[in-house]
């Protein structure tokens, strides 16, 4: 049978910088889905900033399942890492597998597994909320639970990209693409652009509950990705295994 291909990542400037910019706007769907489950239920937009997200008042107190929208976002990054691991598996091009490895490295997964250990995200948050005792006592096990189903379900799609991943130094870039984004998301986003909306720069709700600054934000990340989707579909090449 002739050996299965592997993928070797293309680490040029052009390349790792769409992959960023992917990453940021797979982070923007994230909130999108939130917000717009939040306003399917409630009828209203509720409040946002880069990150940080609201259902409108008092939807939560007429609508017990607004707390679905909490679990909305990790929901659509969920799909994402299967839909890129299908892709990787079954992907009938090299093409369509070097898009299904950028959608799984792509999609916060340990960012998801890592907020959930240190107590936050909106699993934890949400798990809390439909299942806390009042006197807490239950919070550790919950807190466990989340980061055992986030695993679950986070970490096959990883296996799926580290043993397709054929470039020298392996370990060591895998784990950069686990958390340099981040690290990036976390500048750029959180407290650069976050920065900026709370200085009042283009605050203003425009569309779909999101201020100005955000849609044109949403909008140039969509741009450059379609601009720049060649680098996403040859972000890995074949290179057959021996």
């Amino acid at each position: 049978m002739p050996s299965k291909p592997l993928l070797q990542i293309q680490l040029s400037f052009k390349n790792l910088f769409i992959f960023i910019i992917f990453f940021f706007l797979m982070h923007e769907m994230h909130e999108l889905a939130h917000i717009i489950t939040g306003r399917l239920i409630c009828g209203c937009w509720g409040t946002r900033d880069f990150n940080v997200w609201d259902v409108c008042t008092g939807c939560i107190q007429q609508h017990p399942w607004a707390i679905s929208a909490t679990f909305a976002g990790p929901v659509f990054t969920f799909a994402m890492l299967w839909v890129g691991r299908y892709w990787v598996i079954n992907g009938k091009s090299i093409e369509r597998k070097s898009l299904g490895l950028v959608f799984i490295l792509g999609n916060m997964q340990f960012g998801r597994i890592y907020m959930a250990a240190t107590g936050g995200g909106d699993e934890v948050y949400g798990f809390k909320y439909l299942l806390l005792n009042h006197d807490h006592s239950n919070l550790l096990l919950i807190r466990l639970t989340v980061v055992a189903i986030i695993s679950i379900i986070c970490i096959p799609p990883l296996i799926t990209a580290y043993k397709t991943i054929s470039n020298k130094r392996k370990i060591l870039l895998f784990a950069g693409f686990l958390i340099i984004p981040l690290i990036l998301d976390t500048i750029v986003i959180l407290i650069a652009l976050n920065g900026l909306l709370q200085k009042g720069v283009l605050n203003h709700v425009w569309i779909l509950g999101m201020p100005l600054f955000i849609t044109l934000w949403f909008a140039g990340c969509i741009l450059a990705v379609m601009t720049g989707y060649n680098s996403l579909t040859h972000f890995a090449q074949k290179v057959d295994s021996k």
